[in-house]
């Protein structure tokens, strides 16, 4: 599904929605919320297990549950740029040119967090609300980027940059919103986006930037029909950084037919957590837990990777469990998460060391109240890459 979206700045945005309730705009970077999380006191106001940040805005009760991983596609978004040349796809001069898009939420639901992809050329930096998430520049495959969102609005803001005199210019994008009520819906760049002939202005990314005699973007080609050809999808998460784990080292060349419990607790004082992405995968077979919940299963056979989407984290303290078990001969688990934060920020976390680890499954341990002090820590395998997996994993995209 594509929303045609609004063209409506922040500061005009209720009088043309007579129907909606009015929710607290929080502004993630300036707002209410954010200003008392970051006054408070690390230690005696923001590290506990509070509701999530959804939770406690008005009429944004959370009630989605983790999912396997929804890819952005590219296949129905379309490459922009000013117009500056006439003939789509046609040469144009070395410059960076601002495109924008305010989208909003409709009035029954409240935006949580987004899977973005971008494809450019030559590059771009990516904003949203203001804040810069991202940049890359790639006509071939997109860029995967997350972030967290504003309940009612929010303001997606591009600076793209023709690096090349005397050649096409052009961004390709497609924003794919979560909901707090577990729907989605995708987005992506048009016409209705808006832009200048002309360099960006100053904060031209900001909310308080007025584009409203803005031009409108002028389509380049499509996906299926371009100067540019068919860009890919990145992969959802990269596994080249994460160790392989176990309870043993020497666990890839054999280790004995046992169910083993991994854990790991994000605690993170300073911010608010809001979502999570997880690529995962084991040998033989494992299940997943956040925060006490299941989140999904999979299995060495087809040997392929999954991504889930966790759209409900707690502002500070989150827990990721693994019961993972080995059937024969080697034995290893390996993943990756992307946690997204309230401020515009992400952080990774890749299975090492830090990562606790036993050999049985006590009852309750996936609990995020559990007691894992005297665990030991997991035993690193080895890096991503080793014998006997190599690099041979089925990822799945962006």
């Amino acid at each position: 599904m594509v929303w045609a979206g609004e063209e409506f700045g922040p500061f005009s945005l209720w009088p043309h929605l007579p129907d909606c309730p009015r929710i607290a705009v929080i502004l993630p970077f300036v707002g209410l919320f954010a200003a008392v999380i970051v006054a408070a006191t690390p230690s005696s106001q923001l590290c506990t297990r509070e509701q999530s940040f959804t939770d406690s805005t008005p009429g944004c009760k959370n009630t989605a549950t983790p999912h396997v991983f929804q890819p952005a596609f590219l296949n129905v978004s379309k490459w922009i740029w000013t117009g500056e040349n006439p003939t789509p796809g046609g040469n144009n001069i070395i410059s960076t040119r601002p495109l924008r898009k305010n989208i909003t939420t409709p009035c029954d639901k409240c935006a949580i967090c987004a899977t973005i992809v971008v494809a450019s050329d030559d590059a771009h930096t990516f904003y949203v609300n203001g804040v810069r998430i991202g940049a890359g520049g790639d006509f071939k495959q997109g860029q995967a980027l997350f972030v967290a969102l504003q309940p009612s609005w929010n303001l997606f803001a591009v600076a793209g940059q023709n690096t090349i005199a005397n050649s096409p210019a052009g961004v390709m994008a497609t924003i794919l919103i979560h909901y707090t009520d577990g729907t989605s819906a995708t987005f992506i760049t048009d016409e209705s986006w808006r832009t200048l002939e002309a360099a960006p202005p100053t904060n031209f990314q900001l909310a308080s930037t007025d584009d409203s005699s803005w031009a409108f973007a002028a389509i380049q080609g499509t996906f299926e029909n371009s100067v540019w050809g068919q860009p890919t999808l990145p992969p959802v998460l990269p596994l080249s950084g994460s160790k392989w784990i176990w309870t043993s080292n020497t666990a890839n060349t054999g280790a004995a037919v046992a169910s083993c419990a991994f854990r790991k607790t994000i605690n993170q004082c300073a911010k608010v957590a809001v979502c999570a992405t997880v690529l995962i995968f084991a040998d033989d077979h494992y299940t997943l837990y956040v925060n006490g919940a299941s989140v999904g299963s999979g299995s060495f056979a087809g040997g392929a990777a999954i991504a889930y989407t966790i759209p409900n984290l707690l502002p500070t303290l989150n827990t990721f469990a693994i019961n993972a078990t080995n059937d024969v001969g080697s034995a290893g688990l390996v993943a990756t998460i992307l946690v997204t934060y309230q401020d515009g920020s992400n952080e990774t976390v890749v299975t090492d060391g830090s990562w606790k680890a036993t050999l049985t499954v006590p009852q309750g341990f996936e609990s995020p109240t559990f007691d894992d002090s005297d665990w030991p820590n997991a035993n690193v395998v080895g890096a991503y890459g080793i014998a006997p997996w190599g690099t041979g994993l089925a990822i799945p995209s962006a």
